[in-house]
């Protein structure tokens, strides 16, 4: 199937259950080896990004997860299968106390940005007042004592964002821009991330059955949709 628009993509994704972003191991299981040239990165105006746009839109209205979840890369899931994918990644998941801490942060604010869930876990300095007076200020770097950078054990924010989504617990809602004063739109959109639970309701994430009923139904269904892929492939996109 070749890409033409975003409701090629969202029938793609109900098709197969699982539509990686980017290419891997598996030969045409990805996003990026449908999309034409002109769709994966256009050159004729920056303000459509191609299939980089579609992906808000696809999270909001083709009722599936986007999210790090294959490989630590991006992947769309339905929701005929994102269930049972967050009953059998949990299980094998291990949370560390910085990954739990932010995910408490984000399950008790619902939806953040990633720069906002970074702040308010505590990976972002404390602004230092600004000082007006430029003699204050000469002064304040003057008597100013240089000092080593602590060591920290901090799992980085990055990595723990990753594992989190690798786990099921976090998925991204939305992609938001910012904009010049002109109304022009720059950079790449910043990732609004919230709980499965939050974003779908939690009679729709929890099943009722045990996670290796899960790994059982993902592994027939993949096996199904991708003949050709070895054991072990079929394997690391389950987790």
């Amino acid at each position: 199937m070749i890409i033409h628009s975003r409701e090629d993509i969202e029938k793609q994704i109900k098709e197969w259950g699982f539509l990686p972003f980017f290419a891997d191991s598996i030969p045409g299981f990805s996003l990026e080896e449908m999309t034409p040239p002109e769709l994966w990165f256009p050159e004729d105006d920056l303000s459509d990004m191609g299939v980089w746009d579609y992906k808000t839109d696809i999270i909001l209205e083709a009722d599936c997860a986007y999210g790090k979840f294959y490989k630590k890369k991006a992947c769309f899931i339905s929701m005929d299968w994102f269930p049972d994918f967050v009953n059998y990644r949990r299980s094998r998941y291990v949370l560390t106390p910085d990954e739990q801490s932010i995910l408490n942060v984000l399950a008790e604010h619902h939806s953040l940005l990633s720069k906002e869930l970074k702040r308010l876990s505590g990976y972002l300095p404390k602004k230092t007042p600004r000082i007006s007076n430029p003699i204050n200020r000469l002064i304040l770097e003057e008597t100013k004592i240089p000092h080593r950078k602590a060591k920290t054990d901090k799992e980085s924010f990055d990595t723990a964002i990753t594992r989190l989504q690798m786990a099921g617990y976090i998925v991204s809602a939305a992609f938001e821009y910012n904009y010049d004063k002109q109304g022009k739109r720059y950079g790449w959109g910043v990732a609004r991330y919230c709980t499965p639970e939050d974003f779908f309701g939690e009679d729709r994430i929890n099943v009722k059955y045990d996670a290796q009923t899960s790994y059982e139904k993902l592994y027939s269904h993949l096996r199904e949709i991708l003949p050709h892929a070895q054991e072990e492939q079929i394997k690391q996109i389950i987790g």
